[in-house]
């Protein structure tokens, strides 16, 4: 069984992609409808208790202190804006879908959306997705690999071992034990929740550069994967046996240099303090 599946007979055979969360594809219909407002999307939030409880969590927190007590979601998706109702919707929806996923592949989920946000204005994607976007593509870049753990368990423990035995990225142990690696089965759930291609482009390309035909898709695509490798050095990697790797093609076609580096890891690591209270909230 091992490395014979392609993505299609992965797809037909084993793995069950899943539905957006209801709620949640709602919200985001509203948030790309440009005739929608944020009472429309107040009103699709009340529908939902839980993600309507965890809205007015999030805007009653210390780290989006307001100054006044919140107590209704029309006040708080108000105070908060639509990018940030995404980014909190999002991530409620990885947490919901993917409760069986491990706490350290969520933690390092989130971290990497805190990343990818804290690079993008620094980057050659800049004015492509602004930085609100930038953390969804960070939140998301992991989906295949919940999925490999789900449904693959045996084979997803043994990339792991051959990755941690060999010295070898994670992704070409899946291949070798799998036939499909994790970015490529994301990329499919994220065409499935009907969210932009040029998400699921880079999510299929953010180990491999060379599976981006489109120019803004391989930029995206570096830019995740270095947002993906900084959280690996600043200690938050994808496992605890992760093999630190990332191509320096990534690092050119993203447009990062030793100029911009520092300035993005001060980002970085002055927004790491929002990883535990995001988790907390949207657990």
């Amino acid at each position: 069984m091992s490395g014979n599946y392609t993505i299609e007979k992965l797809l037909d055979e084993v793995v069950t992609l899943p539905s957006l969360p209801t709620t949640v594809s709602r919200v985001t219909e509203l948030i790309n409808d440009p005739a929608s407002n944020l009472s429309d999307v107040a009103h699709v939030i009340q529908t939902d208790p839980a993600l309507a409880l965890k809205t007015l969590r999030l805007v009653n927190s210390a780290y989006y202190g307001v100054g006044q007590r919140v107590d209704t979601v029309d006040h708080a998706v108000t105070m908060l804006g639509i990018k940030v109702i995404r980014n909190l919707a999002y991530t409620a929806a990885v947490f919901e879908t993917f409760q069986r996923g491990s706490s350290e592949l969520l933690h390092h989920s989130v971290t990497t959306g805190i990343a990818m946000r804290s690079l993008i204005e620094h980057s050659a994607c800049r004015g492509m997705i602004d930085p609100d976007e930038a953390f969804v593509y960070g939140l998301l870049h992991d989906v295949g690999k919940i999925l490999i753990f789900e449904f693959l368990p045996k084979q997803a423990e043994s990339a792991t071992l051959m990755s941690h035995a060999r010295k070898l990225p994670v992704y070409e142990a899946e291949r070798a034990v799998i036939g499909v690696d994790h970015a490529e089965l994301g990329s499919r759930l994220i065409e499935k929740w009907g969210l932009s291609p040029q998400l699921a482009g880079a999510i299929a390309g953010h180990h491999d550069l060379s599976r981006c035909e489109e120019p803004a898709h391989r930029k995206l695509a570096a830019a995740l994967g270095v947002a993906d490798y900084i959280c690996g050095v600043a200690g938050v990697p994808a496992g605890a046996r992760a093999v630190l790797h990332i191509d320096a093609d990534h690092w050119a076609a993203a447009g990062i240099n030793s100029r911009t580096v520092p300035i993005i890891l001060d980002r970085f690591f002055a927004s790491l303090g929002f990883v535990d209270e995001l988790m907390r909230l949207a657990s």
